[in-house]
């Protein structure tokens, strides 16, 4: 989405035809808040930046705030402190990472965000279920769906990254989702984690590729291995393309 953002890009796409959803409002409320008032967030953010310690971020994550702007910045801070930037909720939607005992005190970039707020004007950003934000998808546009990952072995589980939760029913409720925007001509990128049940759910609907990916999140920086992923299009993959070597797993019957 920001990469399409370069106005001297050929495949430059402006904000007005951009559609964001989210099943977590925390994200999409401060994809909100960069939009539209990121100079009040850059102010609580550099007040909020004096104190990046344990006791202070454990203060944040029990505050429960009610202006937009302050659950953006708390939203931030917590990102940039806790364990691995990783965001999980428990069953009240409260979010339970513990502190990340980082190197690094920044908690935000200032042009980074000046730009983000520049690149989403005009955009809209809804908080949804997948199959209500694509509801009014037409032939031409192009869809891309980021789902919480098919765990990679049978002890581990999905995070909850949203109270709602996303399950193996919810994977595949969406290849049903996906065939039925592919029959309106609506093109289709997904990713998931590369498994026997991300494919077998997956291979009547798209066209599967694999492709090796760096992980970020792990319980330790030594086991950050690259894995393999999977890319599920329905339109044809260009060689060469921005998107590196993909290998192809299979085809749609």
């Amino acid at each position: 989405m920001f990469a399409l953002g370069n106005p001297e890009n050929s495949l430059n796409i402006p904000g007005k035809n951009l559609f964001i959803n989210d099943l977590n409002p925390e994200l999409t409320n401060t994809y909100e808040v960069i939009r539209d008032n990121v100079t009040a967030l850059i102010k609580e953010l550099e007040f909020m930046s004096k104190k990046v310690n344990e006791d202070k971020f454990y203060e944040i994550r029990a505050a429960k705030p009610r202006g937009k702007v302050a659950r953006a910045a708390r939203f931030i801070y917590l990102n940039k402190t806790c364990y691995n930037g990783l965001w999980r909720v428990n069953s009240k939607g409260e979010f339970n990472v513990p502190f990340g005992k980082q190197k690094n005190s920044s908690i935000f970039d200032e042009e980074n965000l000046r730009a983000c707020s520049k690149r989403l004007k005009g955009c809209t950003i809804t908080n949804k279920s997948f199959e209500k934000a694509v509801a009014r998808a037409r032939r031409g546009d192009l869809v891309y769906f980021d789902p919480p990952y098919i765990p990679l072995s049978a002890t581990a589980s999905f995070a909850a990254y949203a109270k709602e939760g996303f399950n193996f029913s919810h994977h595949e409720l969406l290849a049903r989702i996906v065939q039925e925007l592919s029959a309106k001509g609506v093109y289709v990128l997904l990713s998931n984690s590369d498994t026997p049940m991300t494919r077998n759910i997956f291979r009547r609907s798209l066209t599967l590729r694999k492709v090796l990916m760096s992980r970020s999140i792990s319980a330790s920086g030594s086991t950050r291995k690259p894995v393999f992923e999977v890319l599920g299009m329905n339109y044809n993959h260009a060689r060469g393309s921005a998107m590196g070597r993909l290998d192809l797993i299979s085809k749609p019957n």
